[in-house]
């Protein structure tokens, strides 16, 4: 594909991690379906030359083989102003009406050729620029509903609809797929781009859980719908060119001045089976790691303990399975509520034990948040440093950063040898947990003398805000700093503080013990 790309799992870690937005090259992704149209007619152990249910569907034109044209690099299909012999008296039905059939056009699919699940489908397109043409790009499966449509412009052609069309699941768990209990989500694109000008492309990146569309290789719309998104099985590629129908009854193609529906090309892309990685997961805010207690919960301890070794497997290109021993990170009774202490349990593969990773910029590293599939809640380490919860994505959101370290990476350790009480050549007190975090994300903070004396990192352009929470979440103290800040905190009670530095960029967090 030109100019998708994979992003790179996680970086210090290995190439088997693909974070959601697909990278330049397709490193990680294996080629499964491609067609160049570079000869003079249609492939046909790849495409079916129309509907493979018939010529007719929900549009005035008969699609018939002779308008589906191979020449100069590109797929064509003709639309034109004619009854095809085969199509007089025939009816189509749009909106459970009967409409004529009184044009002719083409349309191709691959239907007993190549179905895939899951993976990027893609295609590079021109759209026709009369009125009354439909032009689309979607993929079927036997049954109706789903459909995924990729590309569908009935109107404007500086807009196209995408949607992902389902059966409701309450209709669905106990009876099945149905046409008339079908619903849908997507939308439509709109910009300044006219889509009949010139080629540009389009695609759907496809897994368990989520459907995410892009628009000359950027993405515009991702959901997260595993539920919806589990009626679909493999699926087969469908282009056609319609003629009204949603396009409409002012059709502006004439005997004189076809339409036509181009093609450059159409690729499938499938993530590439991946070994797990054996990691351990990072708190950035307390210094220590997840690990595995006796009693098979989810907790923080110390990170060079066997119980915090992880074993990661990609299960898609955003989801995948923590291992720690035979056991998998497990949200208990499959719960969807925040607060929820994590669990370990045995894999079976539910929603309940996937996890998301998102890399977070601003960050250094293979620093990540992590959420599970089934609830959308993100993991968090509770404010005592003791346990790991699910939570909302807002809700101490500092303690939902998670760095994940490699076999061959060393734990950001706490200073030993500097206690809270000790002082440095500057006479200021030396910080537990920074560890390397000074040298490595910058931000720097001393306490000495009943102040606090804050540095922001370099990377805060135009200042930061510094607010200093209690161990309960609440806000003490708030003070901008625009290349550092000194707190008068002599008022606060004894204890342990979050620092919390942060504009709309980055946020970065620190402790400090008073």
């Amino acid at each position: 594909m030109k100019n998708l790309f994979v992003i790179s799992s996680i970086v210090a870690l290995s190439a088997s991690f693909v974070f959601a937005d697909p990278p330049a090259n397709f490193s990680g992704w294996e080629k499964v379906f491609e067609d160049n149209f570079d000869g003079t007619s249609l492939d046909k152990k790849k495409w079916n030359p129309t509907y493979n249910w018939g010529p007719t569907h929900n549009h005035r034109a008969y699609c018939a083989e002779e308008n589906v044209i191979v020449s100069d690099g590109t797929l064509k299909l003709k639309g034109e102003k004619k009854v095809h012999p085969n199509a007089n008296g025939k009816k189509a039905k749009f909106n459970n009406k009967e409409i004529p059939v009184d044009y002719t056009s083409g349309a191709i699919d691959t239907k007993g050729h190549f179905e895939v699940k899951y993976g990027y489908i893609e295609g590079r397109f021109k759209a026709p620029s009369q009125k009354g043409t439909w032009p689309a790009f979607w993929t079927l499966q036997d049954g109706w509903p789903p459909e995924i449509d990729i590309l569908e412009i009935p109107a404007s052609r500086k807009q196209h609809h995408y949607y992902l069309h389902y059966t409701d699941p309450s209709w669905y768990n106990s009876h099945g797929s149905a046409w008339d209990h079908e619903a849908s989500f997507g939308g439509h694109k709109d910009d300044d781009v006219d889509r009949s000008a010139g080629f540009h492309n389009y695609a759907v990146e496809w897994d368990e859980s989520t459907l995410s569309f892009y628009f000359d290789d950027k993405k515009f719309a991702s959901y997260n719908r595993p539920i919806e998104i589990k009626q679909l099985s493999a699926q087969y590629i469908i282009v056609n060119l319609a003629i009204g129908g949603w396009a409409g009854d002012d059709i502006a193609i004439t005997a004189d001045k076809p339409a036509y529906f181009e093609a450059d090309w159409v690729r499938v892309w499938q993530a590439k089976p991946a070994k797990p990685d054996t990691v351990r997961i990072f708190s950035m805010n307390f210094g220590t790691c997840m690990v595995r207690t006796a009693e098979d919960k989810l907790a923080l301890g110390d990170c060079n303990s066997d119980a915090a070794v992880v074993t990661i497997t990609p299960l898609s290109s955003t989801t995948y399975r923590f291992g720690f021993g035979d056991l998998s990170i497990d949200t208990p009774n499959e719960s969807t509520e925040a607060g929820i202490t994590m669990g370990l349990y045995k894999w079976n593969g539910g929603g309940h034990q996937k996890v998301v990773m998102e890399k977070q910029s601003g960050y250094e590293g293979s620093v990540v948040r992590m959420k599970m599939q089934h609830s959308g809640l993100y993991l968090r380490a509770t404010t005592d440093g003791e346990r790991v919860v699910q939570s909302w994505a807002d809700d101490w959101e500092w303690n939902q950063m998670w760095r994940l370290l490699g076999k061959g990476d060393v734990v950001p350790s706490k200073d030993t040898t500097k206690k809270d009480t000790s002082v440095t050549d500057t006479g200021k007190t030396a910080i537990p947990y920074l560890g390397n975090y000074a040298s490595v994300y910058g931000t720097s903070v001393h306490y000495a003398d009943g102040q606090l004396f804050v540095e922001p990192a370099s990377a805060f352009k135009n200042g930061a805000t510094v607010r200093i929470l209690d161990l309960q979440g609440r806000e003490v103290m708030r003070k901008h700093a625009e290349h550092s800040a000194v707190l008068n905190v002599e008022s606060l009670a004894p204890g342990m503080y979050h620092v919390v530095v942060q504009n709309k960029n980055r946020t970065e967090i620190r402790r400090f013990k008073k």
